[in-house]
């Protein structure tokens, strides 16, 4: 710097800056912090903090200025690191808030769904059945054959109106998850399904409960979509814990072209998953098969 006027250390795009920044310090002015950009010795620019004062003689006549500049590339890079992590948080926020909104909305419409089952299927056995018991007890004495058959009708939609009510508690919670845990309620899904599907691992100790469902419905999920759309000739399915996660795998060797955007299925999979603070993720490659890979903190 020795000999060298002007403003050397300042680029071409920062002259203007620099000029000015002088001449306030000149007219006896303090500059501190001030974050701009300056050339190094070897050309390439640095971020830097300015801070500047003017040098004063016994009588308080600005004589000249001195300078100090720091490297800020380090808190700089912070500074970005801080914001980028307030963006995802703000995204995450957003999305989490998105996913509640789903999953009220799937509520609601799951408990319409109940409603309208329990009415047209369950409840109106039940009504036929109470029907059927007071025309049979209107012939107890005059028609008892009569009586008996109705007694027999009203026996066989009982029947039917609890087996219904099985199933619909099936697909609230499956029993067999409850009672005997997620291996025995993925191999009963894997009999249940029309193509073969291979059981590669699932853990024999229980997990705990919501992550056992979660990777219960997404098991149970990724099967039907399998033999809805996939055209797939098998399917391999892996349930593994190690270092604080489950991770819940499906594939299929099918068509592919999965998107997760244009199925409410795979969204609400993805919505139950988030909510347990995991991921899930689509890999779905047309022509190439379909995976599903979830992780779940356990």
């Amino acid at each position: 710097m020795i000999g060298r006027g002007g403003l050397p250390m300042a680029p071409p795009s920062k002259r203007a800056e620099a000029e000015e920044l002088f001449e306030r310090v000149r007219a006896g002015e303090g500059v501190n912090d001030y974050e701009t950009v300056r050339l190094r010795k070897d050309g390439t620019l640095v971020a830097v903090s300015i801070a500047a004062a003017p040098v004063r003689d016994s009588a308080g006549q600005v004589l000249g200025n001195m300078v100090a500049y720091t490297d800020i590339t380090e808190r700089k890079a912070q500074e970005a690191e801080v914001h980028r992590l307030n963006d995802e948080l703000h995204a995450r926020v957003e999305e989490l808030a998105a996913s509640r909104t789903r999953i009220v909305t799937a509520g609601d419409v799951e408990r319409r769904r109940l409603e309208r089952n329990l009415h047209d299927g369950a409840q109106q056995r039940l009504v036929a059945v109470s029907y059927s018991m007071r025309l049979a007890l209107t012939k107890l004495d005059s028609d008892p054959a009569g009586a008996r058959a109705d007694l027999a009708g009203a026996g066989d939609e009982l029947a039917l109106a609890l087996e219904e009510l099985r199933e619909l508690a099936r697909g609230l919670h499956p029993a067999i998850l409850t009672d005997c845990g997620l291996r025995a309620a993925v191999e009963m899904l894997a009999d249940r399904a029309p193509i073969p599907v291979e059981i590669v691992e699932v853990p024999d100790g229980r997990l705990p409960e919501p992550v056992e469902a979660a990777a219960y419905y997404l098991i149970a999920e990724a099967l039907t979509n399998v033999a809805k759309y996939a055209r797939a000739s098998a399917v391999r399915t892996r349930v593994s814990a190690a270092e604080g996660n489950v991770v819940v795998e499906v594939s299929d060797d099918g068509v592919g072209g999965a998107d997760p955007a244009t199925g409410s299925g795979l969204r609400g999979l993805a919505d139950r998953v988030e909510a347990l603070g995991g991921s899930l993720e689509v890999v779905s490659p047309a022509g190439a098969g379909t995976t599903l890979r979830a992780e779940v903190p356990a």
